[in-house]
């Protein structure tokens, strides 16, 4: 039986605690969901970015809760009576966080919890690390974008990297269920917020950093200031996994030295995994994998040379957990891919164009997503992209500068706009197109999907960048089911049923 009193314990220091008969009542939850708790539940109440979540904890104490955790704004802002336990603490993120590994238990003690942060390539590259420790028979958890998944089970993310309470809450759940390995996508967010404070990483990658998120972490240097965090020694317990041919990826390098980590990079024959003699074909690319342990052969199915680098990150996180490079390479074959990360999409045997669905959503991913795809592409590579509202805006031109020089045909359109004007957000993305290039803007994302789709001719392809494995689209603040892939569908069975 865990009692307040002794969760509170590691906040000593944070937070004045005054003595109250609650203090020896039995915690049996956490939560940070005031209208979710229940008799003998803790309210954990985070700040957010609007809303101080903190201002609900009456609601939460009716419901139940025996406490609420708070910040010294919200408990200002309604004080409690003497019958109430209300406590503040200055950095609710450090609280939240110290309270919820205790109560679980501190699973990372107990996991092997690998790490990856980078502005593109963390789902690849977690999707290929839990791969290969799956196919060595170490069962482990997933943690990401698209879902949080270990053995017996499976639910769609909400995060890419989930709140504190919930992150160690899905981590004793994975240990529990027998997982001696955690796979996390750590995002800088996450990082910048506390969300992972109290995890301790075994291996952590870092892939790359280009420009994103800028209308949270306002320069560059600030977003690498927090994805830099994940490699200091209250994170990081063991080895660091850096991309050398990134220039903070080597900024990183040179911090941490030889000892600390190790290098990869596709071309650089100074990193400590790197290729050679490559070859791309339809199916993917061959090449010689060099490692500290020698060389092997290797067939890859991903598409492009920046999943060669994810690819690499993933093999030397392997070998830091002891597995074989020539293993794992053997075993590469059957990757089955990742759900929105360049997934062809096909309606049948004798389709006559290729359509490749990607969640390439900076300027950096959309242009490796427009190189990687080129190759296998005999005929026009024409692409459908757009840039989501609410977020940031000097990406936009920058990402038409790089669809319209790139494709041979680029059809601009919404992706999220949320709650800004579509219109605004298409004339932001057109303003960084050449003047002498003309691109198709079609607002509408389904008509430009088929449009798209309709104009291409046999032996083109059509590259469908922005939402990848994402079901829906966010107008306003209405949520509507949208995939594009079922999209490219509907236009593919169109387009051959017209043939035929």
């Amino acid at each position: 039986m865990t009692t307040l009193r002794s969760l509170l314990a590691p906040l000593s220091g944070l937070i004045n605690l005054t003595e109250h008969p609650a203090l020896d009542l039995p915690v049996t939850e956490l939560s940070a969901n005031s209208h979710a708790c229940g008799p003998g539940s803790l309210f954990l109440g985070m700040p957010g970015t609007r809303v101080d979540g903190g201002e609900f904890w009456p609601g939460a104490l009716q419901g139940g809760a025996i406490a609420a955790l708070v910040s010294p704004e919200a408990l200002a802002k309604c004080p409690p009576t003497a019958g109430e336990c209300v406590m503040a603490a200055p950095d609710m993120a450090v609280a939240c966080a110290r309270v919820a590994a205790a109560f679980y238990g501190y699973p990372t003690r107990r996991l092997k919890l690998a790490g990856v942060t980078g502005t593109n390539g963390k789902t690849t590259t977690t999707h290929l690390i839990e791969f290969f420790l799956q196919q060595s028979q170490r069962p482990t958890a997933l943690l990401g974008t698209l879902y949080s998944r270990w053995p017996g089970f499976q639910e769609t993310a909400t995060h890419t990297t989930p709140f504190a309470a919930d992150l160690q809450k899905q981590l004793a759940q994975a240990l529990a269920a027998g997982s001696e390995y955690a796979v996390m996508e750590v995002s800088s967010h996450a990082l910048a917020q506390g969300r992972v404070k109290e995890c301790e990483f075994a291996c952590a990658v870092f892939t790359n950093l280009t420009q994103d998120h800028l209308d949270f972490h306002g320069t560059m240097e600030e977003y690498f200031a927090a994805k830099a965090l994940l490699f200091e020694d209250h994170y990081l317990q063991g080895r660091a996994i850096l991309n050398r041919e990134d220039p903070y990826g080597r900024r990183l390098w040179e911090r941490l030295g030889a000892e600390k980590a190790w290098s990869y990079g596709v071309g650089d024959p100074e990193a400590d995994f790197y290729t050679e003699d490559l070859t791309y074909e339809p199916t993917g690319v061959k090449g010689t994998l060099v490692t500290p342990a020698g060389k092997f052969p290797f067939a890859s199915p991903l598409v492009g040379q920046f999943n060669l680098a994810n690819l690499l990150a993933a093999l030397a996180a392997g070998v830091h957990f002891g597995l074989s490079a020539e293993e794992m390479l053997g075993a590469l074959p059957q990757f089955p891919g990742v759900p929105g990360r360049m997934e062809r999409v096909r309606v049948s045997a004798d389709q006559d164009i290729s359509v490749i669905v990607d969640y390439a959503h900076t300027p950096d991913s959309l242009e490796n997503a427009l190189k990687a795809a080129r190759p296998f592409i005999p005929g026009r590579l024409i692409c459908v992209f757009g840039c989501g509202g609410d977020r940031d805006r000097t990406k936009r031109p920058l990402m038409g500068k790089i669809g319209a020089q790139l494709a041979d045909l680029a059809v601009i359109t919404s992706d999220n706009p949320r709650t800004e004007d579509p219109g605004q957000i298409l004339g932001d993305v057109i303003a960084g197109v050449p003047p002498a290039i003309d691109p198709w803007v079609i607002s509408d994302r389904s008509e430009a999907i088929h449009r798209a789709i309709r104009e291409a001719k046999p032996g083109d392809g059509v590259l469908i960048a922005g939402k990848g494995h994402e079901d829906y689209q966010i107008l306003g603040t209405e949520k509507i089911h949208f995939d594009d892939r079922e999209q490219a569908r509907e236009a593919l069975a169109l387009r051959l049923s017209q043939r035929l």
